[in-house]
C-alpha cells in the first residue's frame, strides 16, 4: 500500500501563479543497459543534447489524435498511468528518474492534478539527466517552463504540458525530472509502483541543484509526472501503448531494474533499422481490472486517457483481464468480450490499430480455480478466434509449461504462479511480432 513520502512542512495549499492547462508533450535524457539493477551513464549524445541545448522554440501544441501534420511529429517517449495515491508532500523538492523510449527535440512534460481535491502548485521544475541515484550530469539540469512562466497552478481534475524543452535526447535516457512543491498537497495524483527510486529532499527547493545531498528520502511512487513526449523526426513513426495490469506494470522486477516487458521490447525495437522508430508507453496499473474500478479506474473507463490521448499513438496492446477472472464471481466470458469490444471500437474510431494478448496461466495463485481457468481458456480461444483486433499476441503460448498449460512454465514464474520473472517477462517482449506494431 501506499505511505505518506516524508515528513511534511505544513503549508498553505493554495498558491499564486496562474497555469493555463496545454495540450500536448515532452522528452528527455541518456541511455541505459536494462541490465543495469539501478542506473547507467549518459551517453555523450544524451549529455551534449540538454548541456548545449539552443533556445526555445515557439511551438503550437495540437491535441494528442489529431491528424494535423505537426501532431505526427510529436510521439510519446515516456507515459504512466496515474490515480490518486496515499501520499503526503509538500515544502519539498520531488525528484524522479524516468526513461525515454525514444528521443528527438522539443522534449515535452507533463504535469498531471486529474485525481487531486484542490490546486497543485509547482514553483520550480527542471529536468537533467541522471549521473547515479538522485545526482545529475553537470550541465544537464536545465529550467522547464508553462507558458514561459517557471512555475505553474494545475486546478484539480486537470494537467498541464510543459514548453518545448532546448536540446536534442536520446532514445533510453534516463531523465531526472525534479518538481519543487512549495505548499501541501494531500490526496496526490501518481503512480503507486513505480519500480523506481523517487527521492524527496528536506524542506526547500533544490530542484536546479545538481547534486544530491538535499534529497534524503526515498519512495517508490512516482508523483504528478504523468507523461513525456518529443519532436520525433520522420524515422519515428509513432508510439505503441502497453494497456495492462500488474504483470505489464512491473511487478516481480526489482527496483531501478527497468526489466518490465516493455523495457524488453523497447531494446528489440532499437535494434530494429533506424528507418523506423517506436516510442513504447506503459500504462499498466498493478491490480487494475478491465471492468470494475478496483485498484485504478477500470480499463474501460480510463483507456481514453490512459492510451489512446498519448500523442503519436499508433498502436495499443491490451493485455488485460486475469484480475477480472481470478477476482470475479463471473460465470460466463460474455461481460468481458462486451469490454474488449468497446475498447476496440473506441481505437478504431481514432484509427489506432489494436492488439489484444492472450491471459497468461495462474494455476496456483490463491485465487485459482478450476471454473476460473475454464473461463481464462475460453476467453484465450475467443481472442484467438474472433478476429475483431488487427492482431493477436499469444502471450499465454509464450510462457506456460507445454506439459501442463494450466501454470506457467517454472523459469517464467517469479514465485507466486501469476507473476512473470525477468525471463518471463523477457519472453513476452520476444512473442511480440514487431511488424504487427
Amino acid at each position: 500500500m501506499a505511505r505518506p513520502a516524508h515528513r511534511l512542512t505544513m503549508a498553505a495549499l493554495a498558491l499564486a501563479v496562474s497555469g493555463v492547462t496545454v495540450a500536448l508533450p515532452m522528452a528527455p535524457v541518456h541511455a541505459e543497459s536494462l541490465t543495469a539493477a539501478r542506473t547507467a551513464t549518459a551517453t555523450p549524445s544524451a549529455v551534449r543534447g540538454l548541456a548545449a541545448a539552443a533556445a526555445p522554440q515557439r511551438t503550437a501544441a495540437p491535441r494528442p489524435g489529431d491528424d494535423s501534420r505537426a501532431q505526427h511529429r510529436l510521439v510519446g517517449a515516456w507515459t504512466t498511468a496515474t490515480d490518486r495515491i496515499s501520499a503526503a508532500l509538500g515544502g519539498q523538492t520531488i525528484r524522479m528518474v524516468v526513461r525515454a523510449s525514444v528521443g528527438g527535440t522539443g522534449m515535452r512534460l507533463r504535469l498531471s492534478n486529474l485525481f487531486g481535491a484542490a490546486p497543485v502548485t509547482f514553483a520550480d521544475v527542471h529536468v537533467g539527466v541522471q549521473a547515479y541515484g538522485a545526482e545529475i550530469i553537470a550541465g544537464t539540469n536545465r529550467p522547464v517552463t508553462f507558458r514561459k512562466r517557471t512555475s505553474v497552478k494545475v486546478p484539480p481534475g486537470q494537467a498541464v504540458w510543459s514548453d518545448p524543452i532546448p536540446g536534442r535526447v536520446a532514445g533510453g535516457s534516463a531523465l531526472v525530472v525534479s518538481l519543487h512543491l512549495p505548499g501541501t498537497v494531500r490526496g496526490v495524483t501518481g503512480h503507486e509502483r513505480a519500480y523506481s527510486t523517487t527521492y524527496l529532499s528536506e524542506p526547500g527547493d533544490f530542484a536546479a541543484e545538481e547534486g544530491g545531498e538535499g534529497f534524503t528520502y526515498t519512495s517508490t511512487q512516482w508523483y504528478f509526472l504523468d507523461r513525456i513526449a518529443v519532436e520525433a523526426g520522420a524515422t519515428t513513426i509513432g508510439s505503441v501503448v502497453a494497456f495492462g495490469d500488474s504483470i505489464t506494470d512491473g511487478t516481480g522486477q526489482a527496483v531501478d531494474a527497468n526489466r518490465r516487458w516493455t523495457d524488453y521490447l523497447r531494446q528489440r525495437l532499437a535494434r530494429q533499422s533506424q528507418s523506423r522508430r517506436l516510442g513504447v508507453l506503459n500504462a499498466g496499473i498493478a491490480g487494475n481490472r478491465l471492468l470494475h474500478s478496483n485498484v485504478g479506474p477500470s480499463g474501460v473507463s480510463r483507456f481514453y486517457r490512459d492510451a489512446l490521448s498519448q500523442p503519436g499513438v499508433r498502436t495499443v496492446v491490451i493485455y488485460e483481464g486475469i484480475n477480472d477472472i481470478s477476482r470475479g464471481e463471473y460465470t460466463s466470458i460474455k461481460p468481458l468480450v462486451y469490454g474488449y469490444k468497446r475498447l476496440v471500437q473506441a481505437a478504431h474510431a481514432r484509427k489506432v490499430k489494436v492488439l489484444v494478448a492472450t491471459l497468461t496461466p495462474f494455476y496456483g495463485f490463491g485465487t485459482w480455480t478450476p471454473e476460473r481457468e475454464e473461463l481464462r481458456q475460453r476467453l484465450n480461444t475467443w481472442i484467438r478466434t474472433s478476429k475483431m483486433f488487427d492482431g493477436v499476441l499469444d502471450f499465454d503460448r509464450a510462457v506456460r509449461d507445454p506439459d501442463f498449460p494450466e501454470q506457467l512454465a517454472v523459469p517464467y514464474d517469479s514465485g507466486d504462479h501469476l507473476h512473470l520473472s525477468d525471463a518471463g517477462r523477457l519472453a513476452l517482449a520476444d512473442a511480440v511480432n514487431l511488424r504487427m506494431l
